[in-house]
């Protein structure tokens, strides 16, 4: 998909554990699904993208966008797979995480080959301390610091630097509990170069993405509504419209969730973390943010899967 999802992913925190527990299941205390508001133990889940004829039903299967997600038991994403409309792998993210459940890093293959990568680092108190974003051979592109985080451990704020040391802007975002409510980009003197808004139902679904985009020359702003016309019988949607500005429909997305058995559940306190997300969110972190413009890995991660 252009944008990744990756409202990753948003990570969040916050959790008593029980101490009788010496699994490895009793240190994680990180739960994405929940942040989302997504009921039951889900497995994995199949998205696929649909276009919308003239009356604004469904119509065939868009060439860009099927993507296979996998969560682990947890609650946490661990992986997430696009494909073409012939079935070929576009790209296939893999997420690593630390032991107490929180976003470590991912990477991104096709073939085979490196696309991109991105690692983190924290200190003895689980707080982020910095990330490093990475190109396809292997080489720092951007690097992160000042990354802060609400109380359940979703990223807030970070400044972005490129390979030569060259401060390049800032991220903050905003939230209302696990959800999030805006996120806001400036450029190296403070000036917003883009910003995000976002409204959900009482179920926690995304109804409304406002972004706007300012440069030297003019302001942008586009406004994209959901609405969900099915769910399965956890009470988790199954087909969601996608509508435009002016009122049009311009895409649907069906999700087919597989859920664990009951018996593989396993007992453990868990906190609910946001999207990207993400990773600056699919996006790994899906509020979305364009494919042309890059931010960040934190930008996708927190705007992950929350759309």
């Amino acid at each position: 998909m252009k944008k990744l999802l990756i409202a990753f992913i948003a990570i969040s925190f916050l959790a008593c554990n029980n101490e009788s527990e010496t699994s490895t299941a009793s240190k994680v205390k990180y739960n994405e699904i929940a942040a989302e508001m997504l009921k039951g133990d889900i497995a994995s889940y199949t998205e696929t993208t649909y276009k919308t004829d003239s009356t604004g039903k469904i119509g065939e299967m868009d060439s860009c966008c099927a993507a296979d997600v996998r969560i682990d038991e947890n609650g946490n994403y661990i992986g997430w797979t696009e494909k073409d409309i012939k079935g070929k792998i576009t790209n296939d993210y893999t997420y690593t995480r630390y032991d107490d459940g929180l976003f470590k890093g991912y990477k991104n293959t096709k073939g085979g080959k490196s696309l991109e990568g991105l690692e983190t680092q924290t200190n003895d108190k689980g707080e982020y301390t910095g990330a490093q974003e990475f190109d396809s051979t292997g080489k720092l592109a951007y690097y992160y610091t000042n990354i802060t985080a609400n109380e359940y451990g979703q990223v807030t704020a970070w400044k972005q630097y490129d390979k030569d040391s060259v401060f390049r802007e800032t991220g903050e975002g905003k939230y209302d509990k696990t959800l999030q409510t805006s996120f806001v980009i400036k450029d190296s003197v403070g000036k917003i170069k883009s910003s995000y808004a976002y409204k959900y139902n009482d179920k926690g679904e995304q109804i409304e993405n406002s972004a706007t985009t300012i440069t030297k020359d003019s302001t942008t702003t586009k406004v994209t509504k959901y609405t969900y016309d099915t769910h399965d019988d956890m009470g988790n949607w199954t087909q969601r419209t996608e509508w435009d500005d002016k009122g049009k429909a311009v895409k649907i997305i069906k999700r087919v969730y597989t859920y664990r058995p009951k018996e593989e559940k396993q007992s453990s306190s868990l906190l609910p973390i946001g999207d990207v997300d993400l990773f600056f969110a699919k996006s790994i972190f899906m509020v979305i943010v364009g494919a042309n413009d890059h931010h960040s890995f934190f930008t996708m991660i927190i705007n992950k899967l929350v759309i």
